[in-house]
């Protein structure tokens, strides 16, 4: 559907010589055509697969500056992806007489509020956490998801549909729903008791499907990878696709409530991170920040702390030590927080390719990656107002430090993608085009980056009739 689009075609036209106008009005056509679109489809469920393949395709587009790249994907996942889940044929609201809708209810409640816990530890909200009351890093712009408390309702919102979807079957109704509401609920029981009796082969069934819907996940972002004609081309058997129109919906909706409550979903995070949170080793993963904690704040030299983080990868799956850096990075007193250049040491060490960090740090990686990306954002965000003040003025002093700052400590040839979707936000506003050409054409270096910001900040009081 996507691809066919005449106003996409002339989005991919644009290059950083674009004005501002040009890229907007790009945008602005994309958005209505596929909005267009969206209405008039009979079927739903390939626009959200058209849809989901554009947006890999955006974020994809490494190898050159584009003005519009980031606006595009940002007011995709605003405006169309919310539309496909709205336009939906009207349909008689039918009341779910399933027998069993507490046992479920009680189901989703207990998996909740497992991760829920386990959430809370990594954002060190509780004692067993060793930086619990003791600070955290100031939050610039949005949270990740595992260290954003808002992520837990979207996880319950998911499990609640994946329930109704996946979980009423005769196998759970005679192991857990049946045993539940006789042995329980009728005889006015407490329900916890019964969980906690049969954590383990509750575990092991949730975990079968999260296992399956990883698997469909992985053949989602396969089929991403493809060209559309490759896409068309390819047989599939309705059961196969119906199933993976669920967990692309499901995805699609936790990505929405990312955005509705402000924190920072990486595309890499799905059924996988779920499966790994609702597993956690809480006592493994407590005792593993401490470790970082304590190196970060006994420590003498940068080593020693690279030294600590090359012994916990041997001994921690990727997203167990992915989780234990972000928390011991943002969660603790000052001194002890491990600091941005180690974080990156442990990135960049993974693994000698780009592709292969990402791999082997995918949290960790996305994290490093967007942050640059979401500070550009922001401040193109306040430089686009038509109109400031002072205070916006002030704002922007501290966010153009914090821009600089991580520019500083990323490394730019593994984030070079980054780095130039950067450049092409920036080239997407006259008042910030020094910014975008000092990050392409002079290198980022560090004795010109006032004078780009002060260039900046002419232009843009001059705007604002602050002069």
């Amino acid at each position: 559907m996507a691809s066919s689009l005449q106003s996409l075609q002339r989005f991919a036209t644009l290059t950083r010589q674009s004005e501002l106008t040009e890229v907007r009005a790009a945008v602005a056509a994309v958005i209505k055509d596929l909005r267009g679109s969206v209405e008039k489809t009979r079927e739903p469920a390939k626009a959200r697969r058209s849809i989901a393949d554009l947006l890999g395709f955006l974020n994809s587009l490494n190898a050159t500056i584009h003005p519009g790249r980031a606006e595009l994907a940002q007011a995709i996942s605003r405006e169309i992806i919310p539309l496909l889940y709205q336009n939906q044929p009207e349909q008689i609201k039918e009341v779910d007489d399933y027998q069993y809708l507490q046992p479920e209810y009680l189901l989703v409640n207990y998996l909740s509020s497992v991760l829920g816990d386990n959430l809370a530890l990594l954002r060190g909200e509780v004692e067993g956490h060793p930086g619990f009351r003791k600070g955290k890093r100031q939050d610039v712009v949005q949270p990740i998801c595992v260290l954003a408390p808002a992520f837990v309702s979207g996880l319950r919102d998911l499990l609640t549909n994946l329930a109704i979807a996946r979980l009423r079957t005769k196998k759970i109704e005679t192991g857990i729903y049946e045993p539940l509401q006789r042995g329980y609920l009728k005889q006015g029981r407490n329900s916890a008791k019964f969980f906690e009796e049969q954590r383990a082969e509750i575990s092991n069934e949730i975990n079968k499907h999260f296992a399956w819907a990883e698997t469909l996940e992985d053949n989602l972002r396969q089929q991403a990878r493809k060209t559309s004609e490759e896409t068309a081309d390819a047989e599939q058997d309705d059961a196969a696709d119906h199933d993976e129109n669920l967990i692309q919906e499901l995805l699609d909706k936790l990505k929405l409530h990312s955005e509705n409550h402000d924190y920072f979903l990486p595309r890499i995070a799905g059924f996988r991170l779920i499966a790994k949170l609702y597993t956690l080793n809480k006592p493994e993963i407590a005792k593993a920040i401490k470790q970082l904690h304590d190196a970060t704040r006994y420590s003498e030299n940068h080593t020693t702390v690279v030294q600590q983080l090359d012994e916990l990868v041997s001994n921690l799956d990727d997203y167990d030590f992915d989780l234990v850096a972000l928390s011991a990075h943002r969660i603790g007193e000052k001194t002890a927080c491990l600091s941005p250049k180690a974080l990156q040491d442990a990135c960049i060490g993974s693994g000698r390719t780009t592709e292969a960090m990402l791999q082997a740090r995918p949290l960790v990686a996305a994290e490093l990656g967007r942050m640059p990306i979401h500070l550009a954002k922001k401040i193109r965000e306040i430089v686009g107002q038509e109109h400031g003040d002072l205070n916006d003025i002030q704002t922007l002093d501290a966010l153009f430090e914090h821009f600089r700052n991580n520019i500083q400590d990323i490394n730019k040839s593994r984030f070079e993608a980054e780095l130039k979707s950067c450049s092409g936000i920036f080239y997407g506003s006259k008042v910030l085009t020094p910014l975008g050409k000092w990050l392409e054409s002079e290198g980022a270096q560090e004795g010109t980056f006032f004078l780009r910001m002060q260039q900046v900040q002419i232009s843009l009081k001059k705007k604002w009739g602050l002069t």
